[in-house]
Order: C-alpha cells, then structure tokens, then sequence
C-alpha cells in the first residue's frame, strides 16, 4: 500500500508541475530559506553564503545544461509563518525548486508541496522530509524524524559509544519541537536499551533559551552521567556553561557546536571543554569530497576563513544546494516533475561521497529508506581542537525501533 500511494503522491505532484519547469534559456532561478536573524540564528545565520558557494562553483563549471543558476535568498526571521510567506513569494518570483534550510520548514512544507516544487534540506525540522505525501522533499540525511507505517527508528551506535564511556543516567534537554523531541528519543530509546537510565528530562526548553538553572540543580541531585541536548549553538554553550559553574562534569552530548565559532570564542570554547558533538560529517580529517566542498566555500564564500569548521548551517546549505544541483542534472533541467522522478531513482545518496551512510529515496516513506547499518562521526574538544572519538573511525550501528513525539 506505501508503494501504491508513494505512485499516486509522485504523479499528483508531477501534475501540478508540469505547468512549470526549468525549461528555457534563461538562468534556472532557486529559492533558499534559512532563519539567517532571530532565536535560530546562531546556527544558521551564515547559511546562505554556502548556498552560494555550491551555485557559484557549479555557474564555473558551465551551469546545468549550459544554464546559470540564480539562488534568491529568504530571511524566515526564525518564524514559521514568516517561512511560508517567503515560500509563498518565492513561488510567485518563479523558482524552479526551493532549498528549505530552516527549524520552521515544516510550515511551508504542505503549500511547496501542492505547488510542486522539489525542495531540498535536511530534516532536522519536522517528519515530512520521509512521510507522504511529501514526495518532492528530499532530505541529505537519513529522515529519522520521520514515522515510517507508525514506527520511528533510530541506530544504536552511539548509545553504545556512551555505554563504553562508562555512562550509566542520561538527562536530555531539548524543544518542544517533533524533531527536537525526536533526537532525544533517537538517544534516549537505544541507551535504554544498552542499560543506561533515564534520569532527568526537560522537553520544554524555550527555543533558543539560555537560562538551565533550574535545570543544573536536577542533573545534579539526580546524579546523572551524561547530558544529550540537541539545540541551537547559543542554548548549548549556555547549558554547558550553567553544568561547569556549579562544578558538575558529566559526560556531555551535543548535535550542534562542531564549529569554529566555538574554538575561536574563548567562552564557549572553556565551557564546551572535553564535550563531544555527533556530526555527518567528519571535517577534522576530511575525506576527498569534504575537501572540495570546503575549498569551493573558502573560494566563493568571502566571510569563510580557510581552513575553519564549519557550522551546521553553513556547511548543512551548501549539501542542500548540491543536492538541488545534482537533481537537476539529473533531470536534466527539464521539469520539476523529471526532478523528482529522477531523485526517486537514487538508491545510496550521499552527496559524492561527503557522507558514510546514504539515504535511499526509491524506498521513500518506508523504513528501508534507511540502512540498515548506519554510521556518523563523533569529536571532543580537547583545547583548541577537536579531536575524533573512537580512535579515528566513524561510528556505526544497526537501525533499531525508537518512539515518536506525543
């Protein structure tokens, strides 16, 4: 039946684009929207220069189809209904596709959708990057937000990590957001499952909050080990900062901070110490395809300094971008409908190898979109550097059933 209904959701969408493509002989016009002011900024705010970089390396290359790209870059302010406006405002200036690299997606998911026009992102907004009918989304991770058949699944390789680091009581701080609440159970469901408790849990933080008083003093008298929290970069340091003042020292967890930002601020950089980030992408020993995308946003970005991490939103809307890019050769640049038929056809995305583990779009909506095995990469800050965990290597585990947010 998921098959049935991915076919009918497909040609629906193909219907509604077929009165729109990229056919022409003029530049092929993209929308991005990212939350580049507001709550949300501190992660994304220098989001659209990576955007560009992707474009303007590939504009050097001859385009697509011997066709320009044109990226026409929206400020969601961190507001949700900001976000479809600027969608819906970008459809009306005759974008091909949109790349939605914002926590407020999800607002704009439904209309982008009846329109028709791929979009391309990350899913750490909302499940619609791997549920129907959103057959024109595509996520460059694995969708694990996404209910596939009323289940969600997880990997159980990090909760395996933490057991290793002698982790018994996990406290998990986060939004109440789906994909915010869905991180911590991704954590939280497998390291029940390694023997390790949940002890503590806050999942009302306000976005983009930075007072954890109240908070420090459970953790503390709750005795627990280990503290995940996946929030913006401004409520990470603020968290960590709140643990090292009252002298606790837990073993720490965060989805965003890999960054230079955090190495060249002395503040975050002293409170962060000896806490890990899990990443997709290993940027301390960088494989091929890391390189060529640091060295086109150290070409075309001018506010990126060489050799720096880049954060989330930076490096996240450059894949983005990429992605769009490869779903247009691939369509060759004929319609919003070839677009997305063409993207369905991959079986192991990976954006040229940047990640250890692929997304297979063929099976869209079903638990075998993702692998079986799944692999990451985890660091720690250690002084001025981080350093990768586990000796080096990515760290993999197997797909596991998790639980969904109430």
């Amino acid at each position: 039946m998921v098959a049935v209904g991915a076919a009918v959701a497909l040609a629906a969408a193909a219907c509604s684009s077929s009165k729109s493509g990229a056919g022409g002989s003029g530049p092929i016009k993209i929308g991005y929207i990212a939350s580049l002011s507001g709550i949300a900024a501190s992660s994304f705010a220098d989001g659209a220069g990576g955007a560009r970089a992707a474009f303007d390396a590939a504009n050097a290359a001859g385009g697509v189809d011997g066709r320009q790209l044109q990226l026409i870059v929206k400020d969601d302010q961190s507001n949700p209904n900001q976000d479809v406006n600027e969608a819906k405002d970008l459809v009306g200036q005759g974008v091909f596709g949109m790349i939605e690299f914002s926590p407020f997606a999800f607002e704009a998911a439904r209309y982008l959708h009846q329109q028709g026009l791929p979009v391309t992102g990350e899913e750490f907004d909302g499940p619609e990057w791997g549920e129907q009918p959103y057959t024109n989304m595509f996520s460059w991770s694995a969708p694990l937000d996404s209910p596939f058949a009323g289940k969600y699944y997880s990997y159980d390789g990090d909760a395996k990590y933490l057991k290793s680091l002698g982790v018994t009581k996990l406290a998990s701080l986060t939004y109440q957001v789906p994909s915010s609440l869905e991180a911590v159970y991704d954590l939280q469901v497998p390291a029940e499952g390694q023997g390790i408790s949940d002890c503590y849990d806050n999942l009302n933080v306000p976005f983009g909050g930075t007072d954890f008083t109240a908070d420090v003093l459970s953790i503390k008298s709750k005795g627990c080990d280990a503290v995940q929290s996946p929030v913006v970069t401004s409520s990470v340091v603020a968290l960590a900062e709140g643990l090292k003042q009252d002298g606790l020292h837990p073993v720490q967890l965060y989805y965003t901070g890999y960054s230079q930002d955090v190495l060249d601020n002395p503040a975050a950089n002293a409170a962060l110490q000896n806490a890990y980030f899990v990443s997709t992408i290993n940027f301390t020993d960088p494989n091929a395809a890391t390189r060529t995308m640091l060295a086109n946003i150290a070409k075309y970005d001018p506010s990126y300094k060489a050799g720096a991490i880049p954060d989330i939103g930076l490096y996240g809307s450059y894949i983005a971008a990429q992605e769009m890019i490869d779903g247009l050769k691939l369509a060759g640049s004929a319609s919003r409908s070839a677009f997305i038929s063409a993207m369905h056809q991959q079986t192991d995305y990976t954006a040229d190898g940047l990640f250890a583990t692929g997304v297979d779009y063929s099976k869209f909506a079903t638990p075998d979109m993702l692998p079986q095995t799944g692999c990451g990469w985890m660091v720690q800050l250690k002084g001025s550097h981080f350093v990768v965990a586990n000796g080096g290597q990515p760290i993999c585990g197997q797909r596991v059933l998790a639980k969904g947010p109430s």
